[in-house]
């Protein structure tokens, strides 16, 4: 099988899962508040925050193949402490695992596969093997959590965890057999690369770029936070049912809504997809806004699906910009530094989101939130048309490629 083929396979095997999102209705069902799901979640992304950088600079200093395959078993290791979660405190061990198993994986997955590319002198094929890749995992994805929608419904959350834990160990044989082409060690000490990549991110074309990210992530985010209850008790109330009677219905949903139309996203047009781009900081917060004063099951979906494709458009384009921008000897650790700081702003959004549910309702926290983040939204795009962040939130990389 030749490195394109696996590459393929790994990841198909690393983005395919039999829960996905039904685990915030599997937290609650073991007697844990929102209250406590917002707290882990906060705990995840503090984890995240504190193991990226370091892990990165495992990525840049000894291997990113390595870095991934540790990140790949600690992700094990926390799908079988969910396996037997009874507790709050359970909960905040699989919030501490699994932050660090996703540390280990952010930026030297991608630096791994961009520079075994660059090493064939092919990274030129990064963007169209990456919509490649993506074509290859949605509809798995889509596939499996529909179909642990219904076994959850049937036999309960062990089983899809289980099916779960076997996919994580394949992905760790497959990983094992694709190889590091010349890999270079930077010069510099560890403390030197580190405050260098630091360094490197203050450029303005990194950090705004950053920033917007960020921004468009907690928008989607919000709308996608709890989204499985929310709905959930929406349709129960519709079907004359109880929100554990819904799971079949809302795997299926999560496919249609939050996996499938990323294969829209991936594959737009490009001239689209660079429109989307620029549109997202908007169309996200309004979009959530809409979901709930509008709260028919059918309107929700729609408007889902709308705003997964605009979020795969945005986040596809902005990901191949990052490569470009980024140095080759800094880019696991400059990748991490980014989820890093992408972390911390999301730790903050998860832990004050669950308080905020608690204390005023579901409904109303979507509400607040879209509004705070219209309102983020609309400075960045100020700043765009007055001219400071003009050339810094462009596209680079594009104006090398025409537009399909």
């Amino acid at each position: 099988m030749d490195l394109i083929k696996k590459y393929k396979l790994f990841f198909a095997l690393m983005n395919t899962g039999f829960v996905g999102n039904l685990l915030v209705i599997y937290y609650l069902s073991k007697g844990l508040t929102y209250a406590q799901i917002g707290t882990a979640m906060a705990i995840a992304t503090i984890g995240n925050f504190l193991f990226e950088v370091p892990t990165g600079v495992v990525g840049d200093k000894i291997s990113r193949k390595t870095s991934v395959l540790i990140g790949i078993t600690l992700h094990a290791l926390g799908t079988l402490v969910l396996i037997f979660l009874k507790n709050f405190p359970m909960l905040i061990l699989y919030s501490i695992i699994t932050p660090l198993g996703v540390a280990f994986i952010s930026g030297s997955l991608q630096a791994w596969l961009f520079d075994n590319l660059k090493h064939l002198r092919r990274e030129k094929e990064y963007r169209g093997l990456m919509k490649s890749i993506k074509t290859i995992t949605i509809p798995l994805t889509a596939l499996t959590v529909a179909i642990g929608g219904i076994l959850t419904q049937l036999y309960g959350f062990t089983l899809p965890l289980a099916l779960t834990l076997l996919l994580e160990v394949g992905t760790l044989i497959v990983g094992y057999k694709i190889p590091e082409y010349e890999f270079k060690k930077p010069e510099r000490s560890y403390i030197s690369h580190t405050l260098q990549s630091f360094k490197e991110i203050k450029r303005p074309e990194l950090l705004w770029l950053i920033i917007l990210s960020i921004t468009v992530v907690m928008a989607t985010n919000q709308f996608r936070q709890f989204f499985e209850p929310y709905l959930g008790d929406i349709l129960a109330e519709s079907l004359k049912t109880t929100l554990m009677g819904t799971l079949g219905l809302l795997g299926i949903i999560e496919a249609l809504v939050k996996i499938t139309p990323r294969l829209i996203g991936i594959h737009l047009r490009d001239s689209w997809s660079v429109k989307a781009y620029p549109l997202a900081p908007l169309i996200v917060p309004v979009l959530t806004a809409l979901s709930v004063l509008y709260q028919n099951p059918i309107w929700i979906i729609a408007l889902g699906i709308v705003v997964t494709v605009i979020h795969t458009a945005f986040g596809f384009n902005l990901g191949i910009e990052l490569q470009h921008r980024i140095p080759t000897e800094k880019r696991a650790t400059i990748l991490s530094i980014y989820s890093m700081v992408s972390a911390l702003a999301m730790s903050v959004f998860y832990f004050i989101y669950g308080f905020v549910v608690d204390w005023v309702g579901l409904a109303e926290a979507r509400l607040i939130f879209a509004v705070i983040l219209l309102g983020a939204g609309v400075l960045l795009k100020a700043g765009e048309a007055l001219g400071p962040l003009k050339e810094v939130l462009k596209l680079k990389h594009m104006e090398t490629e025409p537009l399909k």
